[in-house]
């Protein structure tokens, strides 16, 4: 269904979380020596918690803030939380948050590095690092950061992450619109969506999105006319517009197609082309009777 989500509103629920759930982090399993040691006569302290002293009242100030568009005030009290507490990998992730909200990749990186030493295993972090590295235009590290988290998504130990079935990539702005681009862990829904790029209008509502799929109606007809390509296992892909009809009901639009599948950058760059050129799907306000749900599908 066509989501009414702003990247703005998912940033503060990325940023309340790393202030209230638990790193998400890989067992290690301990092997016993020959010798057994004999129990101490007093139970060793847990160590400290880093995150303990973080004041939960400035927290949610940063989260208000954050939710009336006060990024002065959210980083100002950001950063005097991480000043309080500069060894909390989640006051270094909640500065990283506010700065990344404000299109400020470049100095939310060191604070989500910093978060990264601090709680290594923490795919939270890793997600958070690779929308920074992204919208600061390093592709190299971006990449990196994407096969770090599909094999936390797939490496059995992050139940709860496994769950998750995308990940943000970057946030783009385009003259008045603003794009969101996520890739799927694996093809998603009928029409197999491989990347889903949400447009967002300068109110930072979401209409309609543009999405990189590989229908199975496709497949023959490519097979057909591309033999070898079919055997080395490649696909028909298709750039398609997605947006809400008068009727309630989702439109559909085709842009092209590609033999093979295309690279993110280049569907990318195709993506923000379009919007630039005003080619974008467009939504249609549906009249209140009409449903308020619809498929995310031809």
């Amino acid at each position: 269904m066509l989501v009414h989500r702003s990247r703005h509103l998912s940033l503060i629920a990325v940023a309340a979380l790393a202030l209230s759930a638990p790193s998400l982090r890989a067992q290690t399993l301990t092997v016993p020596t020959q010798t057994a040691k004999k129990p101490s006569a007093t139970p060793a302290a847990p160590p400290p918690n880093p995150d303990a002293g973080i004041n939960q009242q400035a927290a949610a100030k940063v989260i208000a803030d954050l939710e009336t568009h006060d990024f002065a005030a959210a980083l100002t009290g950001a950063k005097a939380i991480v000043a309080d507490n500069p060894d909390s990998p989640k006051a270094n992730k909640l500065v990283g948050v506010v700065l990344l909200d404000q299109h400020n990749a470049a100095d939310a990186l060191p604070y989500f590095q910093i978060a990264l030493r601090l709680s290594p295993d923490d795919p939270t972090v890793n997600a958070l690092l690779l929308q920074a590295y992204a919208e600061s235009g390093d592709k190299v590290h971006r990449d990196q950061q994407v096969a770090i988290l599909r094999r936390y998504h797939d490496d059995g130990q992050h139940p709860v992450f496994a769950q998750i079935p995308s990940f943000l990539i970057e946030t783009i702005p385009v003259g008045d619109k603003t794009v969101q681009a996520a890739e799927f862990y694996t093809p998603s829904g009928q029409f197999h969506f491989y990347y889903r790029f949400n447009i967002f209008d300068a109110t930072g509502h979401m209409q309609s999105f543009i999405a990189l799929e590989s229908d199975d109606s496709d497949q023959p007809l490519f097979t057909k006319q591309y033999p070898k390509l079919a055997a080395a296992g490649q696909r028909r892909f298709s750039l398609d517009g997605y947006s809400r009809a008068a009727d309630g009901k989702v439109a559909q639009s085709l842009y092209m197609f590609f033999n093979g599948k295309p690279s993110y950058d280049d569907v990318r760059n195709l993506v923000v082309k379009l919007v630039q050129e005003g080619k974008e799907p467009v939504s249609v306000p549906a009249p209140s009777s009409a449903s308020t749900s619809a498929p995310t599908g031809k």
